[in-house]
């Protein structure tokens, strides 16, 4: 059963036999005499010899017909069968193949022969002389084995008879190739309780398997029989050519082996399927955990957002009541001054506003609204009283000591903004003093530099003073970040008119200092009924600005018509759409 299903994998179609037919047939001629020969005499002979043991007998069995051996065709003959070793093969050892060549020797030696054919004896002992010296000699006999003729290279295929029988399709393969390997012991096949480990162990020994095949019994060509130098060599190069194909053909035929039983080994099927499953165990309960993790998440987000909003609403809430509170106590407070300031009025309306004639009058009615105006609701009632209980005289005094206090408090405040103004105006002086080294061109360049490089630019100031000093003229000082820095400072407390004015007188400068030479240098002027051309120069100032403020810069084209100095923000706008436009008219002339 194990052969018909190493047949079928191998590829070979079976179909059902039909009943074995006996047939009776009797040998003629020489035949007849071989045939009784080796059923009678063969018999007699070995009585006469030293004894007969088990393993004779079963050679015996094995015996060749002496009439299919030629000596002139000894490369295909089986030396095993021929010294009734086929069962042993391989396995029989030096003792086992010298002992059953005297045994041979003992049947077929031309010597002890009494047949008449002897042509046919003589051939027959010829096999076995050849057949002994090859199995006596261990690198002959290599070399035989390595070709062995009964040796099967079938490879069973993937099928479902393969999977379904795996080790009794695979196991019977696996054990006649043993005895190719270098290394020994082999790793077995195993069973389907054999641990993984044990399994990935064995077919990492066959992917790795070194055989010791070398093929050289086939060779083609025999050097004996070469008639020359270079006839030899070329037997040599023919030959190593050859083996060298059949150990690839070997080495291909051993991988397939490999790869087939590893694609129909049910135990790394289960391997794989449980890894499978394992990984989707594990890929599940990953996402399990991000998904709880994700709900943890959002549980927590949503509890922080009601907390949010609850601490909202209440904050809400305090200010809300708070601002109310405010809002009354705003309405006391200003009640309460309001109807202190008409008591007040009131008591002083009472005695004449203190005035001690016509022409007092009006200073006195003044000097009570400046009371009025300055002094709290509680001061302001508690004078009302004091005028109303008091003389005339007390009322005026205490009038006038009140008057004079609030103008010893104008007076003190008067004099700390002078204070202040002066710190400015020296502040300012100070800084005009660091400005006096800055010319109408460093001037023009710190204002391009502050427009080209926005706040917000890493290193801003240490980049605007670099352009300073790299684009103003030989002669000028080197600027610092510090005198940058004070010059913006000064510039921005200057008025609009200044800056305007100063702007022009730099523009003037620079028309003076480079235009002229331009103009000098131009061919003469034509004129134009349209806009003014733009120079190379204002067009250069136009990229860049563009490159320097993109769409998403706000207020863009004012800060580039402010780094073209030449031109208003209408031109520079104009400029674009006459550009644009005439790059959309050249591409669909191309089209």
């Amino acid at each position: 059963g194990t052969r018909l299903l190493h047949m079928a994998c191998c590829g070979i179609v079976l179909r059902p036999l039909s009943a074995p037919v006996w047939l009776d047939f009797e040998p003629v001629g020489k035949w007849f005499e071989c045939d009784v020969t080796s059923h009678h005499s063969v018999k007699d002979k070995l009585s006469e010899s030293d004894g007969d043991s088990d393993s004779d007998k079963e050679n015996e069995e094995e015996q060749t017909n002496p009439l299919l051996l030629d000596p002139s065709q000894w490369k295909d003959q089986d030396h095993y069968s021929v010294l009734g070793l086929g069962k042993l093969r391989y396995r029989a050892k030096a003792e086992d193949i010298r002992k059953a060549y005297r045994q041979k020797v003992l049947q077929h030696h031309p010597d002890k022969q009494q047949q008449s054919s002897e042509d046919l004896d003589d051939d027959h002992f010829k096999c076995i002389k050849i057949a002994y010296d090859i199995l006596s000699d261990a690198k002959c006999r290599r070399a035989y084995d390595s070709a062995d003729p009964t040796f099967s290279d079938d490879v069973p295929t993937v099928c479902d008879l393969s999977k379904e029988h795996f080790f009794q399709v695979f196991g019977p393969v696996f054990e006649d190739n043993v005895r190719w390997s270098t290394l020994q012991p082999v790793p077995s096949l195993g069973d389907m309780d054999t641990p993984i480990e044990e399994v990935n162990a064995f077919y990492d020994f066959w992917y790795g398997f070194n055989s010791w095949r070398d093929f050289s019994y086939s060779d083609e060509y025999h050097l004996d029989k070469a008639e020359s130098r270079e006839e030899k060599r070329w037997m040599e190069k023919q030959n190593k050519s050859s083996r060298l194909k059949r150990k690839k053909e070997e080495m291909v035929r051993l991988r397939t082996l490999t790869d087939n039983a590893h694609a129909c080994d049910p135990r790394i099927r289960r391997h794989k399927e449980a890894e499978k499953a394992e990984k989707l165990a594990r890929k599940r309960q990953k996402e399990e955990a991000v998904r709880m993790e994700a709900e943890v998440r959002e549980k927590e987000r949503l509890e922080r957002l009601a907390e949010e909003r609850k601490k909202a609403e209440l904050e809400e809430e305090e200010a809300r009541v708070q601002a109310e509170q405010a809002r009354k106590e705003r309405s006391v407070v200003k009640n309460a001054l309001k109807k202190a300031r008409k008591s007040f009025r009131t008591a002083c309306v009472a005695v004449n506003y203190f005035a001690t004639g016509d022409g007092d009058m009006v200073t006195k009615m003044e000097e009570t609204e400046k009371l009025s105006a300055t002094l709290p609701a509680e001061k302001l009632q508690q004078l009302s009283e004091q005028f109303t209980s008091l003389s005339l005289e007390d009322a005026r005094t205490v009038f006038t000591k009140e008057i004079l206090a609030v103008q010893q408090q104008e007076r003190e405040a008067t004099e700390e903004q002078a204070r202040i103004a002066f710190q400015q105006s020296a502040a300012i002086k100070s800084t005009v003093a660091m400005d006096t080294d800055w010319t109408n061109t460093e001037v023009q360049l710190l204002i391009k530099a502050v427009v080209l490089y926005p706040a917000g630019t890493q290193k801003r100031w240490e980049v605007i003073t670099k352009f300073i000093n790299d684009h103003a003229p030989d002669g000028c000082t080197t600027k610092m970040e510090k005198q940058v820095i004070a010059k913006v400072k000064s510039m921005q407390k200057v008025g609009a008119g200044d800056r305007e004015a100063e702007n022009k007188m730099a523009f003037s400068k620079f028309a003076k200092d480079h235009l002229t030479k331009v103009q000098v240098e131009a061919p003469p002027t034509q004129r134009y009924d349209g806009p003014k051309p733009w120079t190379s120069e204002e067009q250069k100032l136009l990229e860049d600005a563009l490159r320097t403020y993109p769409s998403s810069v706000e207020e863009r084209w004012e800060k580039i018509a402010a780094a073209v100095v030449t031109r208003t923000k209408v031109e520079c706008v104009n400029r674009v759409k006459e550009l644009v436009a005439k790059v959309k008219a050249k591409k669909q002339g191309t089209s």
